[in-house]
């Protein structure tokens, strides 16, 4: 028997119960819904080998049931794709329990059909949202336990030999196993996937992908410090997009933003790999650069100018021709960052009044 969906909106591994619409971006949604797709493609696979193993055992009843598995399973990947999420849900999770109820009471409670609904404790814990969590696991103990008794009380209704029991009972340790250890990895790479998305949120500009005003300053922290204990020379280059507003009243602000990406790629082109670039705000961004002396922090301001310059930004069928200010400093010591940026701001501001497209240096 298989068993059904995972949990969440992250692609994860089949036979994981899904107990949970998934929340978030309609891109996580879109991800997790396909990935319930493939789940029940592959469900439906696995009970295909069962209906050949319980015909090879000689138990037709069990046979039929994973016959009526697979239609479940194929139906609710029909859901799925007419968008019918909770009902294909629905039928997924019908399927399991019925499917373990029919094997432990067809063949008995040592056959081990009941080991997938232990399946179901983790996702229910991980994925429930509505503080529904503990009162399904307690009915999802109180209905496991009913289970044991039923099969205690009665004998198998398709009574198998006890070596074909136990050949079921193997096959469903294994396959169990194999489910728990991928729900595991699952759970592992959708709590590592979020992790990144966290770090990425509060180290990086969301528009640009360059880093933030906060993560900045922490790293220039760490430049500075290796520079003082060095005895080499740190630059600081502040630029701005010149006439930025106008870009914005002409062509609109999802067109402004694509000339902030636009801009911040050529930047990144020009820096080192140990430079530290950052979106400062707005229209402006900031590079920290080690071992960098005042002459050489203007000569590569001013190769940036020039590049910008001398050729319109593709962005998407439009091109748009701008140019850049830029205000260049040094800063003195680990506790100078502050007042080296104001001295770059100055710089910058000098270049405003100078004409713009030109380099200053503070």
């Amino acid at each position: 028997m298989a068993s059904s969906a995972p949990a969440r909106h992250t692609p994860g591994t089949a036979g994981t119960p899904a107990v949970a619409r998934p929340h978030g971006s309609t891109l996580a949604g879109a991800a997790y819904w396909g990935m319930v797709q493939r789940v029940a493609l592959m469900a439906a696979a696995i009970d295909v080998g069962y209906i050949a193993m319980f015909l090879w055992l000689g138990s037709m009843p069990l046979a039929v049931v994973n016959i009526v598995s697979v239609v479940m399973y194929l139906v609710a990947y029909r859901l799925l794709q007419m968008r019918r999420n909770a009902g294909a849900l629905v039928l997924i999770w019908l399927e399991v329990v019925g499917h373990a109820t029919l094997g432990s009471l067809l063949l008995g409670w040592d056959s081990g059909f009941h080991y997938y609904l232990l399946l179901f404790i983790p996702a229910i814990v991980v994925a429930n949202t509505r503080g529904l969590a503990w009162p399904m696991v307690v009915a999802l103990l109180v209905y496991y336990l009913g289970l044991q008794v039923l099969c205690d009380l009665w004998a198998p209704l398709a009574p198998l030999p006890a070596a074909s029991v136990k050949v079921v009972n193997w096959a469903h340790i294994c396959l169990v196993f194999a489910l728990s250890a991928a729900l595991a990895g699952y759970y592992r790479r959708t709590i590592l996937v979020a992790e990144s998305r966290l770090r990425r949120q509060a180290t990086l500009d969301a528009l640009t992908g360059l880093c933030n005003r906060g993560h900045f300053v922490a790293q220039a922290a760490e430049v500075l410090d290796r520079s003082a204990r060095e005895g080499t020379p740190v630059a600081l280059m502040l630029c701005d997009v010149d006439h930025f507003k106008r870009v914005n009243d002409t062509h609109g602000h999802g067109v402004g933003d694509e000339v902030l990406v636009a801009v911040a790629r050529v930047l990144a082109s020009h820096m080192r790999e140990h430079d530290v670039l950052a979106r400062w705000g707005g229209e402006e961004f900031l590079a920290l650069m080690p071992d960098c002396t005042l002459d050489d922090a203007a000569a590569v301001a001013e190769r940036i100018r020039a590049a910008i310059a001398s050729s319109a930004l593709d962005v998407g069928t439009v091109q748009i021709a701008c140019t850049l200010s830029f205000g260049v400093a040094v800063v003195h010591a680990a506790d100078d960052l502050r007042a080296a940026t104001a001295r770059a701001d100055a710089a910058l501001y000098r270049s405003k009044h100078s004409g713009r497209n030109c380099v200053s240096v503070g």
